[in-house]
């Protein structure tokens, strides 16, 4: 009978202490960045989310945030303003933009033109990174509309560019300016976990032209 009385205390603490942890989770504040939960303070610099998949290449690659340059941090949060407007146009969101890059595919100033479209469109994505203006930036050189501009502090990383999906018919010069903060960590966690994922963002890292390298590639062929 002791025993019995023990084992039924024992599982009642259990059950007390499972709730506890529901109830620690449920908790979160709106006016945290996107992505920062209710311990976002005390964020872990490491990412270890697992995904399913029988390839080593789907599972996960267990990243320090700490390590991460600022271009590298740049590319993935432009996959996250894609996938924003997505959303807001009633599209599919992907976590693997940059699919196309199985091998470094160094970029030319107007494109690569190889018959994919969106190779194309993301080789014309030039890195400048000397915050001229207090932001880093990764433009297209053209409208500025696929423009984002970019400021890592400490933990997250501040957004600014311009919302295509809420363009309709108006003018480029009427499109409205984003402003937003973005964990460095979700981030990470969404757009540089796999081992594939990690695999393709690295590789489009070192395969889109510098502003200044763009600008001396034009340069020669305009003149």
């Amino acid at each position: 009978m002791k025993k019995i009385i023990f084992m039924m205390g024992v599982l009642v603490l259990i059950s007390t202490a499972l709730v506890g942890c529901g109830k620690s989770k449920s908790n979160t504040s709106s006016d945290k960045p996107y992505g920062a939960g209710a311990t976002s303070k005390k964020v872990s610099s490491t990412a270890t989310n697992s995904t399913s998949g029988s390839s080593s290449d789907n599972h996960s690659s267990q990243v320090n945030v700490n390590n991460l340059d600022d271009k590298t941090i740049g590319l993935l949060a432009y996959e996250w303003t894609r996938d924003e407007q997505s959303k807001s146009l009633g599209k599919k969101t992907n976590f693997d933009q940059y699919s196309h890059y199985n091998t470094v595919i160094k970029s030319k100033f107007l494109g690569n033109d190889d018959g994919n479209t969106d190779d194309y469109y993301l080789s014309r994505i030039c890195y400048d990174g000397t915050k001229s203006n207090g932001y880093s930036s990764l433009t297209l050189n053209g409208d500025g509309l696929a423009d984002l501009q970019f400021d890592v502090d400490g933990s997250n990383v501040k957004l600014q560019y311009l919302d295509s999906s809420h363009l309709g018919n108006r003018p480029v010069s009427q499109a409205p300016k984003v402003n937003k903060t973005v964990s460095v960590l979700s981030l990470v966690k969404t757009y540089y976990n796999t081992v594939v994922q990690k695999k393709h963002v690295d590789n489009f890292a070192k395969s889109i032209l510098s502003e200044s390298e763009w600008t001396k590639e034009y340069n020669e062929n305009n003149d």
